[in-house]
């Protein structure tokens, strides 16, 4: 092979850096700036605690995150190499120097993901911190020591390839291309985020976190019209082509997903061509001008031509193309899903979710798997997906081309048509059991208008004869049937991998499916965090607390609920409303959030601070306004 490396050809360039040894020192660096981070920052729990230094950084808003959803997405596509290597290679040089057993090696791998995060967490942190100035000159250090590394690693990924060999070294160039166009990304941003900082002299953002999004605003504005439905997609054009919906924004969750499946599907496509290089010059090198037949009577069957592997070698590469395009396209439904579901959960609309959920504890542990299972499943869907259409590919062209070049072509297609009028008879039956249901069986429209017939059989003679013929004839059709209800079922479980939107159960069933029961936890715990109708409420509501000058309400510590506050908030209670006397001992709900009061037995509203959660709610009878009274428990009766 023309391309096989000899280390007495290897130029200088070929051992420029030591990745491994690279990726375990840069974590010290990273450890080194994540506590720089941590110090600017101030907690709140035990403040009085070494200053209240350091604190606990966010790296990213995973939760409720719209800002620098681009940024966050450059950033996991910078670090897309220290991702990738966690599923390429297990650092065996780490393993072999610790003599770690093979019983050990799934500790030796969470060892590996502890220190990739430690290693992609600076980047994350100097885009989310408040303090710009400090996070932006430590990006810009920290992407250029990463972007000098990668470069020095495509350098050397370069030279290890004979020279030769063109399209090896260009694919070995071209992979890293969005790496590095990702870091210069970061680079320009962190830059522009410093000139910000010294044009306005504002180094630390003291804004406080946002309760509501503008996007959220006009979701609430735009749902107050009556017609308003954005997740409605009737046709299949609406289903597939993409249309801006107001009101909707995505979050930095599914950004960065859908960002790091395109990174990592481009350098799938661009690994498989390099191995369909490697393919066509092993091809070359051993199969020239060969041809393998053996004699088969006076005639020679010929099994394997120069023609043959150049088919061969070109629906491998079809293959690639195919499969990198149809797994893009799953991305795109991916999305279109994710915001069709999303909005429909806002209308309140769950039909399309589980009939039975889960706890909601397991829910919120699968809906912190979503990012990861999505994927692992989308690059498990694009193997598996690949696997299957070169398998049959290849099969089919091997195939044709052998009856082609051994002048058989015409025996294999009669054969193959009079195999296929087997079922073909049974698929005309089918369809004439269908005319004849809707042409002789069925009534008549009862109206002109009306759209359908009533399901009623008119000829129920005919009906009975020809159904009795069916209970024979449909044996056959059920056999074909059944193959290919088999047959579907392999190619959509393929086609369905990837695609955590869609369960690959029946229904029923979709409560087994880990991965589709991950994106439903996450759509409930999204709609239960960011509906924009709950956020603008609650927005709006404090908003007002701060305009009217109550922000002590929140600051009141809560009181411990002991038994001498309780008969104290009971006789106040009673010394103001005693029409409540008589009805203390006839309350035998304890869990009843509403108790009806006539209007006319309560004197005056009880008015002190509501703590400890002691208090409940009395609905008048008469004009249905509430007030905030003390209810007692069944042990304070016996108090007053």
């Amino acid at each position: 092979m023309a391309s096989i490396i000899s280390n007495q050809t290897l130029p200088a360039c070929a051992d420029i850096i030591d990745v491994s040894a690279f990726n375990h020192y840069i974590t010290l660096l990273a450890a080194g700036m994540i506590l720089i981070l941590a110090l600017l920052e101030k907690r709140r729990f035990h403040p009085e605690v070494c200053g209240g230094r350091p604190a606990l950084i966010v790296p990213l808003p995973l939760l409720d995150g719209y800002d620098n959803r681009f940024s966050y997405a450059a950033a996991f596509g910078a670090v897309i190499n220290i991702i990738s290597t966690l599923f390429t290679k297990l650092d065996t040089t780490l393993t072999d120097s610790f003599n770690v057993p093979l019983w050990a090696a799934a500790l030796v791998l969470q060892f590996r993901v502890l220190e990739a995060c430690i290693t992609c967490f600076p980047l994350f942190a100097c885009i989310s911190t408040r303090h710009k100035l400090a996070g932006a000159v430590l990006g810009v250090t920290y992407s250029s020591i990463l972007l000098g590394s990668t470069s020095a690693e495509a350098v050397q990924a370069y030279c290890q390839i004979v020279p030769a060999v063109t399209v090896s070294q260009a694919i070995s160039v071209l992979i890293y291309l969005p790496v590095v166009l990702c870091f210069l990304y970061l680079i320009f941003k962190f830059l522009h985020a410093i000139t910000e900082c010294i044009r306005s002299n504002t180094y630390i953002t003291t804004e406080p976190l946002k309760r509501v999004y503008t996007h959220q605003q006009q979701y609430v504005r735009l749902v107050l019209h009556r017609d308003y439905d954005p997740s409605t997609e009737t046709t299949t054009c609406d289903k597939l082509i993409y249309r801006s919906v107001a009101g909707f924004k995505y979050p930095v969750r599914i950004i960065s997903v859908a960002f790091i499946l395109l990174v990592l599907l481009y350098r799938l496509g661009l690994a498989l061509l390099l191995v369909g290089s490697l393919i066509t010059d092993l091809s070359e090198f051993y199969f020239v001008g060969q041809n393998f037949s053996i004699p088969v009577g006076e005639t020679r069957f010929y099994l394997m031509t120069p023609v043959v592997l150049d088919l061969l070698v070109g629906v491998f590469y079809i293959t690639t193309i195919v499969c990198v395009i149809v797994t893009t396209f799953y991305i795109y439904l991916f999305m279109k899903s994710y915001r069709r579901h999303l909005l429909r959960m806002f209308r309140g609309n769950k039909s399309f979710i589980l009939d039975q959920l889960p706890k909601p504890h397991i829910m919120m542990a699968s809906s912190m798997r979503f990012p990861g299972y999505q994927v692992a499943y989308m690059l498990w869907g694009f193997g598996l997906l690949f696997v299957a259409l070169l398998v049959a590919g290849l099969m089919l062209t091997y195939v044709i081309y052998l009856t082609i070049i051994n002048h058989i072509l015409t025996d294999v297609l009669l054969s193959l048509l009079q195999t296929i009028s087997v079922p073909a008879m049974a698929l005309l039956l089918f369809y004439l059991q269908v005319v004849l249901a809707k042409r002789v069986l069925m009534q008549e429209k009862i109206k002109v208008t009306d759209d359908t017939p009533p399901l009623n059989v008119d000829n129920r003679r005919f009906y009975e004869c020809f159904n009795y013929y069916a209970l024979f004839g449909n044996l056959a059709i059920g056999i074909f049937s059944c193959f290919w209800r088999i047959l579907q079922g392999l190619i959509l479980g393929v086609l369905m991998v990837g695609r955590l939107d869609h369960s690959i159960y029946s229904r029923g069933w979709e409560h087994r499916d880990k991965g589709y029961l991950s994106y439903i936890s996450m759509l409930h715990v999204e709609n239960a965090h960011n509906h924009p109708v709950l956020r603008v409420f609650c927005d709006l509501l404090l908003t007002a607390l701060d305009k009217d000058g109550h922000q002590h309400t929140y600051q009141t510590p809560v009181r411990r609920n002991t038994k001498a506050l309780r008969r104290w908030l009971v006789a106040y209670t009673l010394i103001n409303n005693p029409g409540l006397a008589q009805r203390r001992k006839s309350v035998t709900n304890q869990k009843s959030q509403f108790t009806r009061i006539p209007e006319a037995e309560l004197e005056c509203a009880v008015d002190w601070p509501i703590d400890g959660g002691i208090s409940s709610s009395v609905e008048f009878a008469s004009s249905g306004r509430n007030v905030l009274v003390y209810q007692a428990s069944p042990q304070d009766h016996s108090d007053l």
